[in-house]
């Protein structure tokens, strides 16, 4: 094989196979070890990233055996590590890289919500398995106790740490895991480490082809939030799941309350996205000077990072998004290319 071709096959999968499983066993940086097969898929073609993929499902097997043999411990032992890695970085590929018979079939978003709810049942399924392990409750005690500690100062929070014990908390973490918990972890999961790998696949501008002639996915579109809108009827989905879990909370049924939970942190979420997509929208417009676009960047990276007000600032775009299912805010130029509302669907 020529070393041009096995360059730009080859070694392109090799490399984001080897960082990404780095990432994942390097601690902090575990958060994006989905980042490696985003480049891939945006730098180089579906085709490599699926290699990618499998090379790296093939080493974390070997890392798993080795780790377990030098640990002498049992192999049974690490298969939920190994597990994870494989269904969250599958369904990630799925979302951004999918194979051919999918794309005429499913939406971007569609597949991210799909992606998404897999997901989340896979990770509700583990953290309850960690949760059941023998000496977590020990462990929340312990915490429950540092943090009322930690807080003596604070009346009302020592007297809510004090009062709480393991058995109440580990209800109240079950709770909200399958509540959207687990939903809300795993869109934000692929979307964020989906932009990032958008960002770093265009650092270095190169052909409209991938390695070997494979066709790039189109990463422009990906990156766009504010040609995004939701379907109109969503709104009656978002207001009848609501009226649905307050009969159910009364009627004290809980798997359908669950269910409808999770359809209401859908929506909110297609909603937030909407009312981001018109924040992106007048920022990218000629007409918005780049001191204030630079200004008002800033200004909601530290709002987001700030507890409590991140949280009405999240609800204001909820709010806005809704607002347009009324009232259009993003009005295409008449004399430009026509709006695309499933922009970023592409990939």
């Amino acid at each position: 094989m020529p070393l041009d071709i096995l360059k730009g096959k080859a070694v392109p999968a090799i490399v984001g196979a080897g960082l990404s499983l780095f990432f994942i066993k390097s601690g902090l940086l575990f958060l994006f070890f989905l980042v490696p097969f985003g480049v891939l898929a945006y730098k180089y073609g579906r085709d490599i990233t699926w290699k990618g993929l499998l090379l790296a499902i093939l080493g974390n097997a070997v890392i798993s055996i080795m780790e377990a043999s030098a640990k002498s411990v049992p192999l049974a032992s690490s298969m939920w590590d190994f597990f994870y890695f494989v269904i969250m970085a599958s369904i990630f590929v799925w979302i951004i890289a999918p194979p051919d018979m999918f794309v005429p079939k499913l939406s971007g978003v569609a597949r991210l919500i799909t992606g998404s709810l897999a997901g989340a049942l896979f990770l509700s399924i583990l953290l309850f398995r960690i949760m059941a392990s023998p000496g977590f409750l020990d462990f929340l005690d312990s915490w429950i106790g540092f943090l009322a500690s930690s807080n003596r100062s604070n009346v009302a929070r020592f007297a809510l740490f004090d009062a709480m014990t393991a058995e109440d908390f580990l209800l109240f973490m079950k709770a909200i895991i399958v509540r959207g918990g687990s939903l809300i972890t795993c869109v934000f999961m692929f979307f964020i480490c989906r932009q990032v790998s958008v960002i770093l696949a265009n650092i270095n501008f190169g052909s409209k082809t991938g390695a070997g002639g494979t066709k790039k996915i189109n990463s422009s579109a990906v990156n766009i939030l504010s040609g995004f809108h939701v379907i109109p009827e969503l709104i009656w989905i978002l207001s009848l799941s609501l009226l649905l879990v307050v009969l159910t909370r009364i009627l004290r049924l809980e798997v359908p309350e669950i269910i409808l939970w999770n359809i209401l942190i859908l929506c909110f979420m297609l909603y937030l996205a909407q009312g981001l997509g018109v924040l992106q929208f007048f920022l990218t417009k000629p007409s918005t000077p780049h001191s204030l676009r630079f200004f008002l960047v800033i200004l909601m990276v530290v709002l987001m990072f700030s507890p409590f007000i991140n949280a009405l600032l999240f609800g204001g775009f909820f709010l806005l998004g809704i607002v347009e299912n009324w009232i259009p805010m993003r009005i295409p130029k008449k004399n430009g290319p026509p709006s695309t509302p499933e922009a970023g669907d592409n990939g």
